[in-house]
């Protein structure tokens, strides 16, 4: 029997690695029963063999990569147009990890504090127990950080948004507000999750006595990463903070255009060690994915970006 019968886990693969395995092993660890879980699977190539699942986990295939928010949103469609009878949703990316008693801890929360719509377990990174996150917070000007320090007490730690690799959402917060947004493609899209259910009433919180590991994957594509992260972080500071978020954004990018040129100089003259293209690239992404929020492009991020590692067939 279910330790957690009330919930249906959500998670999003992507390519054929087998990544998703020790996931979906401490699913099964955790009390979950293999019809619980649903799999979204983008593909990195066209016609891209299915990956293996365990008997009785159901897959679902997109055509293409749908990033991130397209993904989850696939996913969710299904599971919300299900009848059965369950109330709150985990969505996971392929890379994270429960650890023991994490789902129980996160549930329990769940049911005894309604007003909470999402909630999260602590981030470790990896194999250690240094913090990744225990929630993230958004500063005045539209700025997204991930809080280190755990807090203070047991129970519930209130914060403005949480990361989209491990967080459980109530059924009826997602029918009220509806999924992600799929024109941020990947990164940011759950900050701005968050934020359209904290204006529907609602709290977002980690319970940090649930603990999971994550595995972030910016290494992996660094051109994308810099290109998305400063493309919808703009776009969710302005839509945070209003004008505020855009004068934060603004200053950022220039910020990080000023010491990326620098780094770059440096190692031009060989004063400082590295190669110059791991610079050249990051600079070309943020300083793309500048200009596209200001033109308002959005959605997968352009196919011709340098670094784009694993983010093929989008």
């Amino acid at each position: 029997m279910s330790a957690a019968p009330g919930v249906r886990a959500l998670v999003l693969t992507y390519g054929t690695s087998g990544v998703h395995g020790p996931l979906l092993e401490s699913l099964r660890d955790e009390g979950l029963e293999p019809a619980q879980i649903l799999v979204v699977h983008n593909p990195a190539v066209p016609d891209e063999p299915d990956p293996t699942l365990p008997d009785g986990v159901r897959l679902l295939r997109s055509a293409r990569n749908l990033g991130y928010a397209g993904g989850m949103n696939l996913g969710l469609a299904e599971l919300l147009g299900d009848p059965g009878a369950f109330d709150q949703i985990l969505l996971l990316s392929h890379d994270a990890r429960l650890r023991s008693g994490a789902l129980e801890r996160l549930v329990g929360a769940g049911e005894a504090h309604p007003r909470h719509g999402v909630l999260a377990p602590s981030l470790m990174f990896v194999g250690t127990d240094r913090p990744f996150s225990f929630g993230g917070i958004t500063n005045r000007w539209g700025r997204t950080d991930h809080r280190r320090v755990r807090p203070a007490g047991a129970g519930i730690a209130d914060c403005d948004w949480v990361d989209g690799g491990t967080m459980l959402i109530r059924r009826d917060v997602l029918t009220r507000v509806g999924g992600f947004d799929e024109s941020f493609w990947g990164y940011c899209e759950e900050s701005e999750l968050c934020l359209r259910i904290q204006r529907a009433g609602y709290a977002v919180g980690v319970v940090p006595d649930a603990v999971a590991d994550q595995d972030p994957g910016g290494l992996k594509r660094p051109g994308v990463w810099a290109y998305l992260l400063v493309r919808n972080g703009a776009e969710y500071s302005r839509r945070a903070r209003g004008l505020a978020g855009l004068l934060g954004a603004a200053g950022r990018w220039g910020r990080e255009m000023t010491l990326l040129s620098a780094r770059y100089l440096l190692r031009t003259v060989r004063s400082r060690p590295g190669g110059r293209e791991e610079i050249r690239i990051l600079g070309v992404g943020v300083w793309r994915g500048y200009l596209d929020f200001c033109r308002r492009r959005f959605g997968p991020p352009p196919a011709d970006l340098p670094g784009r590692g694993d983010t093929s067939n989008a």
